[in-house]
């Protein structure tokens, strides 16, 4: 069994272009990483079906799923292979979706690529350019101004402007791909665009002031939108981000932070770690506010109700400071 099952990918992989029926026989499959890019193409193809034959399907569709220890499967290559279209995150966040991707030869639309953020172009995945001797001396410093993390934050679906970009480039593709139906996409797009704009004005009109640390940087952009900032020392997150543990010494850092210098504990309950969550319990103990954050959508939600859910609980959070000047992001 387990040579036939090879064999079928095997097969699958050397006929390729599978993915070219759907414009054929007028149906369209678009396979995304996440349940968060699912719910963006559903925006732009549109409610009950809406225009056109479209079914979406999602790699990652599961709050209990941890998008970064994600490894593809059998079914998930077959999957894409057969795709009409492949909508990824990008900046090294989903590494094996490109890869497939590129495997199958299918159309990918990559939301770093389209975002329009500053610095997306060279977005990337390495935190290699601070080296544990640079690490160890921060951490002995206990630094903690001007924490710039050093790489491009690849977590864009928290900047929802940035996400009408991507509702755009999709329904481009899929208007080159069903004719008949791109005008629809087209609008639907442009609607979508005008609501993820009107969140991010939102988010930009709390004048909120205070800092933070994180257990991830999952949630920056909408957060440094508002206007607070990010106190996390950058070893932890560097550490977070390739999946360890902090080093002892940078750990003492970040509790340090968080109890001196920190309005808020920023939490990703989605990937909680022993570290995480015993900085939850000296936010808790210190009576500071935790404010759960997740990376997919959750149950029962779409991508602008996620988004207005997550303005409505931070404008509940108390102790932080509001501010009439704006802030330029």
């Amino acid at each position: 069994m387990a040579v036939a099952g090879v064999a079928a990918l095997v097969l699958a992989g050397c006929t390729g272009g599978s993915n070219d029926s759907g414009a054929d026989d007028g149906h369209l499959t678009v396979v995304t990483t996440t349940s968060v890019y699912a719910d963006v193409v559903q925006q732009v193809t549109g409610d009950s079906g809406g225009a056109g034959d479209v079914s979406v399907e999602a790699l990652i569709d599961s709050a209990a799923q941890d998008p970064h220890s994600y490894e593809a499967t059998p079914t998930d290559r077959l999957m894409v292979q057969d795709a009409d279209l492949v909508v990824l995150n990008g900046g090294g966040y989903d590494v094996f979706m490109e890869e497939l991707a590129q495997d199958a030869g299918v159309p990918v639309v990559n939301a770093v690529e389209v975002s329009g953020l500053e610095g997306a172009a060279d977005a990337g995945h390495d935190h290699g350019s601070q080296d544990s001797a640079t690490q160890d001396s921060s951490a002995e410093a206990g630094d903690h101004d001007g924490h710039d993390h050093g790489s491009f934050n690849e977590h864009i679906w928290y900047n929802p402007a940035s996400m009408g970009a991507v509702g755009q480039a999709v329904a481009q593709e899929l208007g080159s791909l069903d004719e008949a139906n791109a005008s629809t996409y087209s609008q639907n797009a442009a609607q979508f665009a005008r609501e993820t704009q009107d969140i991010q004005d939102r988010a930009e009109q709390l004048h909120l002031h205070g800092d933070y640390v994180a257990t991830e940087p999952v949630a920056d952009h909408l957060l440094e939108a508002a206007g607070l900032h990010n106190v996390t020392p950058t070893a932890f997150t560097v550490a977070v981000e390739d999946g360890t543990d902090a080093a002892p010494l940078v750990y003492d850092q970040v509790r340090s932070t968080l109890e001196d210098d920190a309005a808020l504990l920023v939490y990703n309950e989605q990937t909680s770690t022993g570290q995480s969550q015993d900085l939850r319990t000296v936010a808790e103990a210190a009576d500071l506010p935790v404010l759960a954050v997740s990376e997919t959508l959750p149950e029962e939600m779409n991508y602008l109700q996620w988004m207005d859910q997550n303005i409505q609980d931070l404008q509940a959070v108390d102790g932080l400071e509001r501010t009439t000047e704006s802030h330029d992001h």
